[in-house]
């Protein structure tokens, strides 16, 4: 009996482990374009300094993988398995895999809902001539024509 206990200890565990599988934040990311003109640039002058030429808000959705309905469905199994004798123990375990399946699928849509959202695409016109395209969750009050500093995978105004 203090078996089936500690087994049931570990899946119901693992149950509420499943909801701390949370999809990260979107994550900021920089994509660099060379650029079409071929411009001989002399002197001194910063390769990530550049100008906001365009800013977009976009919608940044994830989605549902089928990963949580699966791990549900394996738990709730194991969990239903251990209750019952006979045709009652497969009942059981039948009734534990849809059960698992229902709140791990569950689960999984409500942590893609709280890591969907929406962010801020920044084309820049760099110094050098080329293109940078920074995808970040803020605005941090940009305008066209804001001369900034890609530091990473944001940006940030540039002072002289």
């Amino acid at each position: 009996m203090l078996k089936n206990r500690g087994i049931i200890v570990v899946l119901i565990t693992a149950v509420f482990a499943l909801n701390g599988c949370v999809a990260p934040p979107p994550r900021e990311r920089v994509v660099y374009h060379e650029g079409s003109d071929d411009q001989n640039y002399s002197g001194r002058y910063c390769h990530l300094c550049g100008t906001v030429r365009d800013i977009d808000q976009v919608e940044l959705r994830q989605g549902n993988s089928g990963g949580g309905a699966v791990l549900g469905a394996i738990i709730g199994g194991l969990i239903g398995n251990q209750f019952g004798r006979g045709s009652g123990r497969a009942a059981m375990t039948g009734a534990g895999v849809v059960a698992g399946a229902a709140i791990g699928n569950a689960a999984e849509e409500d942590n893609a809902r709280h890591a969907s959202g929406y962010a801020w695409r920044f084309r820049v016109q760099l110094d050098d001539g080329r293109w940078a395209t920074v995808t970040q969750g803020g605005n941090g009050g940009f305008r066209p024509g804001d001369r900034v500093y890609v530091r990473g995978d944001h940006i940030e105004p540039l002072h002289r």
